[in-house]
């Protein structure tokens, strides 16, 4: 055994040096009622000298004491004995770093014991000179060891039903064990810096360079293998190392996407010109034949319903051309030749078509309806995740992240604080209900509770406190997995009674149509969702609420009345239909340009154009008359500003002839006969709209420009 890996550096006395040292000891601590942790070194070969280990035995370090004392399998012993000493030294190896990893015993007594009886009968009947696993040609030998296994009657494969994917089977745990094996043997083996290693873990990259990557998310690898050109492996690792740690806004989320499309190319590049160690010789004509390539590769593989072939081909391009591009930039000795705007031009990236506004994946009321009502048999740590969401409007990976001191009271208001790792905006704050704060409150108080240095490190709300996820947070899939198990078992519908796939990022959105609909204007919601820019919260506002618009079309056919140019109210249509486009343009300039003031709703404020905003005198602000922007009766609420403007300022009319104020008396009385015309038109739910025929104008003039028919 004079190898253990060609492409394992560690030499053979190292290796076997690391696994026998690793052996001899380990680590227990002690933990405090405050969370603090004491740590002690404690040498002991118990797992190095005994072939078998019991779980009694173990269940007597400290560390595993509560969990000794919780299990109740059947499984007590691990036998090492029955494959050879060497193969048994490099399984205990990775059994002892499952142990001290906090896999559960369950998982290693009883299918970790069942499984490593069976992968020690078949290295015996099929490897019985074998002396280390890593010498393995590892998927020759995993079709062999499924084979073995399906000729054994042994499941080898599981079938799910995916709401999105459909039907689809992956391999079951056991089929997977000779792999995992493999892999956790090498990588606890392979001693090399991160950066040499031909598979990153950005956990391990996080710790020793700062590399940040969403906790939520369970991708933690980048696997360089997948190209097959060493040359070009080695450049592209360089690349995303140097992007990596630069200064630019190139996540993992980033390198994770480039990886995606990069292997695909080179490969497809090796295959065409297998000699090439370089893309000097690249023209314009390979570029093409990728092209090609991209398409029939998707129509070929693709396993997602529905799956988007233009947005497929164009983020490959855009992968491929930043990279080419950044070859010459940093001077790789790789770099074509010819500039990058020779290879590819703008029309090789397909035309995607944006969504339309209607789009916006929300959840509507009639779900809604069902989520709520069955909430309580939604699985228990989801419940609080989804109210949390569907209450402040984060992202599910910022709902995910709160931490013991996101509750904060001010002025007996509760808010939310957090950062927002997308748009990078720190300390951000939204108000919420006593309702949320309670759960808040009771969630923050567990975790404290439960919380050491070890198992919540970050202090988190939503964690996992045992197990391979230990300290960190819920994974987003499998928040959106048990919404979908919910939604199956409950069978919770949409309107058409197809069960509703639910996405965490839907929470967001239907967070911010609420908002909208509810009343507040577009830089609130804006401000609340933390959006870098207006352009996303603009697409929200176009949402039209169904139940509203029904609302004020009802008020639209009672009839449409305006202020004349004397101040007057009168209707300007008594029986003639109002246009649909004309109504459509009257409605979205509501929902997306007015806000609300004491008289009414304005046009001109939310542009900043009214030059009375301070304290707008809306109904004497054209000469005494009222605002030809002004809208009343639009808002529910209307009908009860005027009543409350007329009982004020009745009370203000007999104080001033209490104490002889004429003048008062006179301007008042005024204001009262405003009040009172804008209260009697309104209070039977119709509408006054300060100048109608100017919506008409705006509507001519857009369709003469080309405008799309109804659009703002």
């Amino acid at each position: 055994m004079d190898k253990i890996m060609p492409s394992n550096l560690i030499q053979k006395t190292e290796y076997w040096n690391l696994i026998t040292s690793t052996l001899s000891s380990y680590e227990d601590r002690v933990i405090f009622g405050d969370g603090a942790i004491k740590r002690k070194f404690v040498k002991d070969d118990y797992f190095l000298m005994n072939d078998v280990w019991n779980v009694n035995d173990i269940g007597k370090i400290p560390r595993f004491g509560e969990k000794f004392n919780n299990y109740n399998g059947t499984g007590k012993n691990l036998n090492f004995s029955t494959v050879k000493h060497t193969i048994g030294l490099e399984i205990k190896f990775v059994f002892y770093h499952k142990l001290f990893s906090e896999d559960s015993f369950t998982s290693l007594f009883v299918a970790g014991k069942t499984n490593l009886n069976r992968l020690a009968q078949f290295l015996n009947e099929k490897y019985p000179d074998l002396h280390s696993l890593l010498v393995l040609d590892v998927d020759k030998a995993e079709k062999e060891w499924i084979w073995w296994l399906d000729n054994r009657g042994i499941k080898t494969t599981t079938t799910k039903i995916n709401l999105q994917y459909g039907e689809y089977k992956f391999n079951a745990t056991v089929a997977n064990f000779l792999r995992s094996m493999y892999e956790k043997l090498f990588n606890l083996t392979d001693t090399r810096e991160e950066w040499e290693k031909d598979r990153w873990d950005v956990r391990v990259l996080n710790t020793n360079y700062g590399v940040k990557y969403n906790a939520t998310d369970t991708i933690y690898y980048l696997n360089f293998l997948h190209i097959d050109n060493l040359v070009f492996r080695r450049f592209f690792k360089k690349y995303i190392k140097t992007r990596l740690l630069g200064g630019g806004r190139f996540s993992w989320g980033t390198a994770l996407y480039y990886m995606r499309a990069l292997p695909r190319f080179f490969n497809f590049i090796s295959e065409l010109e297998p000699e090439w160690n370089d893309l000097n010789g690249l023209t314009r004509e390979y570029i093409e034949k990728y092209l090609e390539h991209l398409y029939h590769y998707k129509k070929n593989n693709s396993k997602q319903k529905n799956s988007n072939l233009k947005k497929f081909i164009s983020s490959n391009l855009e992968c491929t051309y930043m990279f080419l591009r950044d070859t010459q930039r940093f001077d790789y000795i790789i770099a074509p030749e010819k500039p990058t705007s020779k290879l590819l031009y703008s029309e090789d990236y397909p035309k995607i078509n944006k969504k339309s506004d209607d789009d916006i994946n929300y959840i509507p009321d009639y779900v809604l309806e069902q989520l709520f009502k069955n909430i309580n048999d939604l699985h228990p740590d989801v419940q609080p995740v989804a109210l949390v969401a569907f209450k402040t409007g984060l992202r599910i990976s910022d709902v995910l992240g709160l931490t013991q001191d996101c509750l904060i009271r001010l002025n007996s208001n509760y808010s939310i604080r957090t950062d927002i790792e997308k748009t990078y905006v720190k300390g951000h704050k939204i108000p919420i209900d006593e309702q949320l704060a309670d759960m808040i409150a009771i969630l923050i108080h567990n975790s404290k509770e439960l919380s050491n240095e070890d198992n919540n490190p970050d202090k988190l709300i939503f964690v996992r406190y045992s197990g391979f996820r230990m300290g960190k947070p819920f994974s987003q899939a499998w928040v959106r997995n048990e919404l979908n198990e919910f939604a199956v078992n409950k069978n919770i519908t949409d309107e058409m009674g197809n069960v509703f796939h639910f996405k965490t990022h839907q929470f967001r959105h239907t967070y911010a149509v609420k908002m909208l609909n509810g009343g507040a204007d577009i830089l609130t919601v804006q401000e609340l969702l933390a959006h870098a820019s207006p352009e996303m919260t603009m697409r929200y506002a176009r949402l039209l609420d169904d139940t509203k618009r029904k609302e004020f079309e009802k008020a639209i056919k009672q009839g449409v009345f305006t202020f004349d140019f004397n101040g007057e109210i009168h209707q300007v249509q008594e029986t003639e239909d109002i246009p649909e486009d004309i109504l459509d343009m009257m409605w979205k300039d509501e929902k997306l340009n007015a806000l609300d003031n004491p008289y009414g709703t304005c046009r001109a404020r939310v542009n900043g154009n009214c030059p009375l905003a301070a304290e707008p005198p809306c109904l004497t602000a054209n000469d005494g008359k009222p605002c030809f922007d002004l809208a009343v009766g639009m808002d529910s609420f209307d009908v009860k500003k005027y009543e409350l403007l007329i009982e004020s300022v009745t009370k203000n009319i007999q104080v001033a002839k209490e104490y002889g104020r004429d003048e008062m008396v006179k301007a008042n009385e005024k204001n009262l006969e405003r009040y009172q015309n804008i209260y009697e038109t309104i209070k039977n739910g119709n509408v006054i709209f300060g100048r109608f025929d100017r919506m008409k104008r705006q509507l001519e003039r857009k369709k003469k420009k080309g405008v799309k028919h109804g659009s703002i």
